[in-house]
């Protein structure tokens, strides 16, 4: 009886991790096990505590160990999420969720330490080297707008889906705040992340000045075909006039062709500038 009664208690005293981990993978909730204490209920109009919180203040505790696994195992739901819906419905599940863009920044935070280099480096050390100081700037997915923060003299437009800080201003890369060919320089740095990647581009091109650049990083690994990549962003509007490459990121600068834009003509149509970005594969964080 003793024995039962001891396997009864470890199974119910293990059975919180997986509840718990439920909650933070995916949208989907289990209902907690009999017996399990259950917290509060925020009120209406009031966010739901974050999880993320929480496991800051555990530090190297058994129980802050397991949420840094759960944070990660976030972090590639969000990843994998971000990479196979549209910009659209990816602003939407931010809106519906607010702490998700605190539990993305993390991740990609802690993915950066992880790099041979950071590439935004690379591109605020050619804006200051290249771009003339009064050219305007926008950075198409920004994050935390730490471009911004690093060119506090230049007037940078800082785009991504959620306002992490002050800085950000939240859109749809497809359709962001902006009067056609106001831009002089436009940065994707790791942004291209949609299923619906080339309308960001076409955006770009609507806001960029004729003959504006377009500046484009990405992770190597989401190339298979890197000149059919080219080939598709020059059937926009633009065309390559530097690369560099590398064993981690790839780098492209593109121009501005054509002349001034209408707010209806985003880019050039047809088939390199269809919707579907199918030649820029997704990029997958592994699990550790």
């Amino acid at each position: 009886g003793n024995q039962r009664s001891g396997r009864k208690r470890r199974r119910s005293s293990s059975a919180a991790v997986p509840a718990a981990a439920a909650e933070v993978a995916g949208p989907a909730r289990k209902k907690r096990r009999q017996g399990t204490p259950e917290a509060a209920a925020p009120s209406a109009g009031q966010a739901a505590p974050s999880l993320l919180s929480s496991a800051s203040s555990t530090g190297g505790t058994s129980m802050g160990r397991i949420f840094d696994r759960l944070k990660g195992s976030r972090f590639r739901w969000l990843n994998e999420t971000l990479y196979s819906t549209t910009g659209a419905e990816a602003k939407a599940l931010f809106e519906d969720d607010p702490t998700l863009a605190t539990a993305y920044h993390e991740g990609f935070t802690a993915q950066r330490a992880k790099w041979p280099r950071d590439p935004l480096d690379d591109v605020v050390a050619w804006l200051r080297k290249s771009v003339p100081a009064d050219h305007v700037i926008g950075d198409f997915g920004c994050g935390e707008a730490r471009l911004a923060a690093q060119l506090p003299q230049r007037k940078v437009h800082s785009f991504d889906l959620v306002p992490v800080n002050s800085r950000v201003t939240p859109c749809n890369l497809a359709d962001v705040p902006l009067p056609d060919g106001s831009l002089d320089v436009v940065v994707f740095c790791l942004a291209l992340m949609g299923t619906d990647w080339p309308s960001f581009l076409q955006e770009a091109h609507r806001c960029l000045k004729p003959g504006g650049l377009c500046h484009i990083v990405e992770v190597e690994s989401r190339f298979e075909n890197v000149k059919g990549v080219v080939a598709q962003i020059e059937g926009i509007g633009f065309r390559k006039v530097w690369d560099k490459p590398g064993s981690f990121f790839l780098e492209f600068r593109f121009r501005r062709e054509g002349g001034n834009a209408s707010g209806k003509d985003k880019g050039r149509k047809g088939k390199a500038g269809a919707v579907k970005g199918a030649l820029l594969q997704a990029c997958r964080y592994q699990k550790r």
